[in-house]
């Protein structure tokens, strides 16, 4: 005969064990917060609608992010100019997802994410409006 009291216990805790599994550790690509800082404002519009054309307000004129403003389209290898805060960028795009990091090689203030991702560097508000193919678009802008 199976006791009761042994059974309610050992339920409960099977459940909380299977929950609690590790996965596999994150690649540094996919490393980066994809949640906006507490305040960070709304999150900008996701991918446009299929059959919407894939364009970007600034086009692929990286020279407009000087100012910290800009809406560019974007491929990997891309250095973005950026006196918004977050300093200059390197761009990389795989997987679904848009990375960006300092130009000047350091891991710090590294993000990636995939379209509707807003990430807050200092006084820089960065936002990935959409991703396709080995493209995507992004919003820069001061706050």
């Amino acid at each position: 005969m199976v006791d009761r009291r042994r059974c309610l216990f050992l339920v409960p805790v099977v459940l909380l064990a299977s929950g609690c599994a590790t996965a596999e550790p994150t690649p540094i690509f996919a490393a980066a917060s994809s949640n906006p800082p507490a305040g960070s404002g709304p999150m900008m519009e996701a991918a446009a609608p299929s059959g919407t054309p894939f364009v970007a307000a600034d086009g692929r004129e990286l020279k407009a992010c000087s100012d910290g403003e800009c809406e560019v389209l974007v491929k990997t290898g891309d250095q973005i100019p950026n006196d918004g805060g977050a300093g200059p960028l390197s761009v990389a795009v795989q997987a679904g997802k848009v990375g960006l990091a300092p130009a000047s090689g350091g891991m710090g203030g590294a993000v990636s994410g995939p379209a509707g991702m807003v990430h807050q560097i200092n006084r820089q508000v960065i936002a990935v409006v959409a991703v396709q193919g080995g493209e995507g678009i992004i919003r820069l802008s001061k706050r």
